[in-house]
């Protein structure tokens, strides 16, 4: 029998239901048990999703000598400290974006997990999509790149309750909210995949609500062009496509996260192509593969690689909300 990656999967909200299916349908993993605040959520899901085991509380899932991984899908404040509690006993981690809030905390996790010789992977499910890598093969066509739209824009109800007053954790930057540090990190992984990494970094914060990031424009600027990303969680759109702009054409495609179409149309013929290919119906399959992957193989290049991947983007939104510096 196959060595597989066993699993505790730490929140019982959707991201964790959804990861559960992915983790059940992949190769090389295994569920062992689920917690979660709400413990009736936890139950009810385990049920659900035939989960054998209920953790009474985190410190049982940390020691559970049977788990390999802990997935953390936890509110974003809360990422660092359960990040810490499991490396501390001996367990890789899979955190949810955005992983962590400042370089200095994620840099307090890696050199934890190095000391404890595991793993930390963040979960941001695009650079692991097969599309994703499509339109990263198809940037050659371009030739020179003269630009990039990228778009994430999703209308959240708690904007509503903002305004009226009430609790609004989704834009919270103490709880770990604000647009920019939770999608916005979509459009910074896929700039940073597509493009490296820019020289300067700006956001520009929407102004409705005084300190409140509820969306705005970040701009990229690179040695020959720059990209605008178009981030909010209060306008509502029907328009999710992205594009990258090159001399000799242009790359449209849907969503920055299950990314199912992808065209290219030439200058030269103004004929447009359909290069995508079918996937998956739980896009986080792909990196659910990959992170048990790296860490049954022990893969330490391909963890570092995403090590680093994590601490530039962190980097870049501290950067960008200081005015590019």
């Amino acid at each position: 029998m196959a060595v597989k990656n066993r699993i505790g999967v730490v929140g019982s909200g959707s991201i964790s239901c959804a990861m559960i299916d992915a983790i059940n349908e992949s190769s090389n993993g295994e569920l062992t048990g689920i917690w979660g605040r709400r413990v009736h959520f936890a139950k009810e899901l385990a049920k659900g999703k035939g989960i054998a085991k209920v953790y009474g509380s985190l410190n049982e899932v940390f020691e559970d000598d049977e788990l390999d991984t802990v997935y953390i899908a936890t509110p974003n404040a809360c990422h660092y400290d359960h990040a810490l509690a499991a490396i501390g006993h001996g367990k890789n981690v899979i955190v949810e974006k955005t992983a962590f809030m400042t370089t200095d905390q994620a840099n307090r996790v890696f050199d934890a997990a190095e000391k404890q010789n595991v793993f930390v992977f963040e979960a941001v499910r695009t650079i692991y999509e097969p599309n994703f890598q499509i339109v990263k093969n198809a940037i050659e066509k371009l030739g020179k790149i003269h630009g990039a739209t990228l778009k994430y824009q999703n209308y959240s109800k708690q904007y509503s309750a903002l305004l009226k007053g009430e609790r609004a954790p989704l834009f919270d930057e103490n709880h770990g909210g604000g647009t920019l540090r939770t999608i916005g990190i979509y459009p910074i992984y896929a700039a940073i995949q597509l493009f490296g990494v820019p020289v300067k970094s700006y956001y520009f914060k929407q102004p409705i609500v005084k300190n409140i990031d509820l969306g705005g424009t970040c701009i990229f600027e690179y040695e020959d062009f720059k990209i605008t990303m178009l981030i909010s969680k209060i306008n509502l759109t029907n328009d999710t496509i992205s594009e990258i702009y090159g001399e000799n054409g242009t790359l449209r495609f849907h969503s920055l996260y299950d990314i199912r179409t992808i065209s290219y149309r030439s200058i030269t013929n103004d004929m447009e192509e359909t290069i995508s290919e079918p996937i998956s119906d739980n896009s986080l399959l792909y990196e659910m593969n990959q992170f048990s992957e790296f860490i049954l193989m022990k893969n330490v290049a391909a963890y570092m690689e995403k090590k680093k991947m994590t601490l530039q983007a962190i980097s870049i939104i501290e950067q960008a909300l200081n005015g590019g510096t």
